[in-house]
């Protein structure tokens, strides 16, 4: 496979490319500077795992709705604030984003809630395009995914990497294996054989921080190509996977990333990886891989040095390339065709976690907007 890197700094900045997009987007939290001091206090673990070693407390983020249009924001409105707001899907009418521990369904002006004692830290929702009325989430807490049908809220499919071949995490003190489990027998099992294990048996109060995971689904998309098949971004190994829902089975699809976010295969069979702590978007098909470079593209605060965190990307109806640059506070639009980029910034203090084109209507951003006032 050919393998090309193209710098987009040596893109030409134009703000006429892509038409006028409204987005919906949720920020993580309005503190990014305490976000980006943690980042950095962890990168020098023996483990080498990005991420938190203990728990901490959640911080207090919000949903948006932005609209970008020739190199600015416009008609920006924060629509509600909630506990740490990450994944967000929107789809026929049904809304569906995740709060820590809860995922909430918005349909028909109406808002219904589904809860799991394993959801933990959920990353992404994915509503099923073709066909079903499915969802799709990422606990990345502990390892693990979930389908849902959405009008019964009942469970319809479950995956856990800890039974599924991907069953150690690490001690990011020590860089030593660190087993996981929810199983008590498995629990006796490695006791036996003198593993350090972590048995998770109460999920509801017990967490497992982000550096001893052991693949750290943060997520997971329907492949548009194959109606049993899952694809999932695996953060610590820095790869993407496809699952097969009907044997369990994983299979590496793409690799080479860092700390990626935002695995996905598009309807013509490329995969797409935001190799988030790498600075690039790989886009890949079965004869060629190519990697799109942020690292020289100007703007970012000096202190940040080498460190490069693209939190997540998109690809856009028009065949653009859509891209959070939390390190640069600013939306990164692009087309691989044309060489066109554009850089459109937000505010300095949000942390910006996943975005979507967005197609509510304004009772359904209303609901939406009085979803904790009214509580």
């Amino acid at each position: 496979m050919s393998i090309q890197k193209k710098d987009l700094s040596q893109f030409s900045t134009n703000h006429d490319f892509y038409p006028e997009t409204r987005l919906l987007v949720t920020i993580k939290s309005f503190d990014l500077k305490a976000i980006r001091e943690r980042y950095l206090k962890n990168r020098n673990k023996k483990s080498n795992r990005t991420g938190s070693v203990n728990r901490r407390e959640t911080a207090i983020g919000g949903i948006a709705e932005v609209t970008l249009h020739q190199g600015k924001l416009k008609n920006l409105q924060i629509l509600t604030r909630l506990p740490e707001p990450r994944g967000i899907d929107s789809v026929r009418g049904l809304t569906a984003f995740s709060s820590e521990n809860k995922v909430y369904l918005l349909s028909n002006d109406q808002i219904k809630t589904i809860e799991n004692p394993w959801f933990s830290y959920i990353h992404t929702t994915d509503i099923q395009r073709s066909g079903g009325n499915r969802l799709l989430v990422s606990s990345s807490g502990f390892d693990c995914i979930f389908e849902y049908d959405v009008e019964e809220k009942n469970k319809t499919f479950e995956w856990f990497a800890w039974e599924n071949g991907f069953d150690h995490g690490m001690d990011p003190e020590t860089g030593e294996n660190l087993y996981l489990t929810r199983s008590g027998e498995k629990a006796k099992e490695y006791e036996k054989q003198s593993k350090r294990y972590i048995h998770i048996e109460d999920p509801e109060n017990q967490t497992l921080p982000t550096a001893k995971r052991a693949a750290f689904i943060n997520s997971v998309v329907y492949d548009p190509t194959d109606a049993n098949g899952i694809i999932a971004t695996f953060f610590h190994e820095g790869a993407v996977y496809k699952i097969d829902r009907k044997t369990s089975q994983a299979k590496k699809l793409l690799d080479g990333l860092i700390n990626p976010h935002g695995g996905m295969k598009l309807d013509d069979g490329r995969i797409m990886g935001t190799s988030t702590k790498g600075g690039e978007v790989v886009l890949q098909s079965a004869q060629a891989q190519t990697r799109y470079d942020f690292s020289n593209i100007p703007g970012k605060p000096e202190f940040l040095s080498d460190f490069e965190w693209i939190q997540n990307s998109i690809y856009t109806k028009e065949g653009d390339i859509l891209s959070i640059d939390s390190n640069r506070n600013c939306f990164v639009i692009f087309n691989p065709d044309s060489g066109y980029i554009d850089f459109i910034p937000y505010n300095e203090n949000w942390a910006v976690q996943d975005l979507i084109e967005s197609s509510a209507s304004p009772s359904e951003r209303k609901t939406l907007a009085g979803l904790f006032t009214s509580q």
